[in-house]
């Protein structure tokens, strides 16, 4: 019975990383130099003069400190686009759907953009969910539906979350145009069973997240997964 004990004791093996590994897709709000991977990214250039100068200000990392959680991947592109469009513009190449496949392997994956398409009057094109054209792809419905099928099937294992900033591009842009914005996105989401986190009143100076502002991100964040945020 001792020989038998010992001989499963030593078939059992313990995880070698039970630690939790989220990845971010994401765009200037989530850029920050020397915080990107790739690090030929372009990140946005600005953040010292609206108060974030260093990687511990970012949503990202705030998530990681409460969480617990190991940041995988952070892949984002200061000025991408979700859709490719234009994909002769410098950042068509740099969209969303064609970075996604460059997560790592994580097991969640924050997912935060839509400014540009919007800001860029991308078109919004029809609800499509298979057999994708390359100009369905320069419009947003299709891209935002091919980005979540195809996360879903890259990373079977993550938990995926689609941002969505209530607010965004506010006082430059449309409401209507906006709100057609968030429609769309919840209803793809509910489509592909993604959760999405609605981010509201995000505190920013030149359209972008200051320190406050990625503090508002963050603490939303840990709303959103039911975890105490205490930064």
């Amino acid at each position: 019975m001792i020989a038998l004990t010992a001989l499963l004791s030593s078939c059992v093996q313990p995880e070698e990383n039970d630690e939790k590994r989220f990845s971010v897709l994401g765009d200037s709000f989530s850029s920050l130099v020397g915080t990107v991977d790739p690090e030929t990214n372009d990140v946005w250039p600005d953040y010292d003069t609206i108060g974030v100068t260093s990687p511990e200000q970012m949503w990202w990392h705030k998530v990681s400190l409460q969480t617990g959680w190991a940041l995988e991947k952070n892949n984002s592109f200061s000025g991408s686009l979700i859709c490719n469009l234009n994909a002769a513009n410098y950042y068509g190449p740099h969209s969303f759907i064609r970075r996604m496949d460059n997560l790592g392997n994580p097991d969640v994956i924050f997912v935060l953009g839509g400014t540009n398409d919007v800001w860029d009057g991308a078109e919004f094109g029809d609800y499509v969910y298979a057999d994708w054209t390359e100009e369905q792809l320069c419009q947003i419905r299709p891209a935002v539906a091919y980005l979540m099928h195809h996360l879903q099937r890259l990373y079977p294992r993550a938990e995926i979350y689609f941002m969505i900033d209530m607010d965004l591009c506010s006082g430059g842009i449309d409401e209507s145009i906006l709100q057609n914005y968030i429609d769309s996105a919840h209803h793809i989401a509910k489509h592909y069973g993604i959760k999405c986190i609605d981010l509201y009143d995000i505190h920013k100076r030149w359209w972008h997240p200051d320190a406050k502002g990625q503090d508002d991100i963050a603490r939303q964040v840990m709303e959103a997964l039911q975890v105490d945020f205490n930064v």
